[in-house]
């Protein structure tokens, strides 16, 4: 247990990818703040914005479904919320960072911002993009639907949902701070194999995460194609029944990351009271307190315009949409690590969902350039032009069209000429693309 200043922090549970801590005494200077009780009935979202010191850095509009997305805009920034302990820390985090554990002291000021509560700190890799396929700075000032922006994302095809652990970034800070010269330097830090410094942000979107520090850092890792390493911090909440009820920190109860809330870990005992208040709310009939509603600064943006550099934009294009992120996350992909490409053919068949893991992984070689991809693609149109197996076909004939040699050529003319109408237009396209 530490004690920062008048917020208490307590180490509570170590987990493979970082710590939980219990929070209390905090100054509850950074949280998401209800703006009213009105549902937008046109995207079933409500209006809520995350402050600092009181300054609305983001706009947030969360679905009240959890596989549905919001929609977020950007707020006054960082700057206007003249955050003295973000500045602090944005330093030290630099250098000589081994563990979360021993990092705690250097995040200390940030973690005294918080609301008192539970928290998980990871140390994990996020993407300087928005799930959409856009570099992460590049965002419009206007509301604006992410498909990350969601509490489990939900795959139509296999009927199955995925959290996607905020990976996405969503910046808090105008892009009149760009600065050329701190890009350069992080770039030089990041490629030259030694210790790399980390982002810090806030998961409260479900995929996405507010970056609060290291905006130059991931413009570094996007212009070098690379992930950006990344101390996540997200807030617990009580999930679950009465006689089941646990400390979650995503949509769905997971037993390596939360706590049962049974007493088997201990709790301050302000927390503890704090969450059995809740319970007492949501399960013993006790009258629910109307929320507390922001009344502070008129929600607006305060960001700058920027025409961003095509090293920029074009950087999105090494980066996992969050629909191929879900996909990855629902298959082990690595079961496949040392197949050859007959192999792994044979072993897509055996899946549960055939058509939509080939898919998937065709989509994961392509873009990795793996060295199976094109001989992983002819084996999948060789298969007969018949129910599911025609949408495998497809998709191998759509990523094929990134091979150009007389080989490939000859599988497209051959499919150019089938009697598969389907099939044969996508096949025609492999020579307009090649205009």
């Amino acid at each position: 247990m530490g004690l920062f200043g008048s917020t208490k922090i307590s180490i509570i549970k170590k987990v493979t990818d970082g710590i939980i801590i219990a929070v209390t005494g905090a100054k509850a200077a950074l949280k998401c703040e209800l703006r009213s009780m009105e549902e937008n009935a046109d995207n079933m979202t409500y209006p809520m914005v995350m402050t600092l010191n009181g300054v609305p850095i983001i706009e947030m509009h969360p679905s009240y479904c959890p596989t549905c997305c919001g929609l977020l805009a950007t707020g006054y920034g960082l700057d206007s919320a003249k955050c003295r302990e973000l500045t602090q820390i944005s330093d030290k985090i630099n250098s000589g960072f081994t563990d979360l554990e021993n990092a705690l002291d250097v995040l200390k000021p940030l973690i005294g911002l918080f609301e008192d509560g539970v928290y998980l700190i990871r140390d994990t890799r996020t993407f300087p993009v928005d799930g959409d396929g856009r570099f992460f700075w590049a965002v419009p000032d206007e509301l604006t639907a992410y498909n990350a922006f969601t509490d489990s994302y939900y795959i139509s095809e296999i009927m199955k949902s995925v959290e996607l652990d905020g990976t996405f970034l969503y910046p808090t800070q105008s892009c009149e701070r760009y600065d050329e010269n701190r890009v350069n330097y992080y770039m030089e830090l990041f490629s030259n194999g030694d210790h790399k410094p980390r982002a810090v942000a806030y998961n409260a979107m479900g995929g996405m995460s507010a970056l609060l520090d290291g905006h130059h850092k991931a413009c570094a890792a996007a212009r070098l194609h690379a992930p950006l390493d990344t101390i996540l911090i997200a807030k617990g909440h009580l999930a679950g029944a009465r006689e089941n009820m646990h400390i979650c920190f995503g949509y769905e109860i997971d037993p390596k990351r939360d706590i049962p809330f049974d007493r088997t870990i201990t709790l301050p005992s302000k927390l503890y009271k704090q969450y059995s208040e809740q319970l007492e709310r949501a399960f013993g009939g006790k009258k629910q307190s109307p929320p507390v509603l922001y009344k502070g600064l008129p929600v607006e943006s305060r960001f700058s315009k920027r025409d961003w550099e095509k090293c920029y934009t074009e950087s999105a294009y090494y980066y996992l949409y969050a629909y191929q992120l879900a996909a990855e996350k629902v298959f082990d992909f690595n079961a496949v690590e040392g197949m050859s490409a007959k192999e792994i053919y044979d072993y897509a068949f055996r899946q549960e969902d055939t058509v939509y893991f080939a898919q998937a992984l065709m989509s994961r070689f392509v873009r990795t350039k793996d060295k199976r991809t094109r001989e992983l693609l002819k084996e999948f149109t060789r298969l007969p032009f018949s129910g599911d197996s025609k949408q495998i076909i497809a998709a191998a004939l759509r990523n094929l069209m990134n091979f150009k040699d007389d080989e490939t050529e000859k599988i497209f003319i051959d499919f150019a000429v089938c009697d598969d109408d389907y099939l044969a237009d996508i096949a025609k396209d492999y020579w307009d693309d090649a205009e």
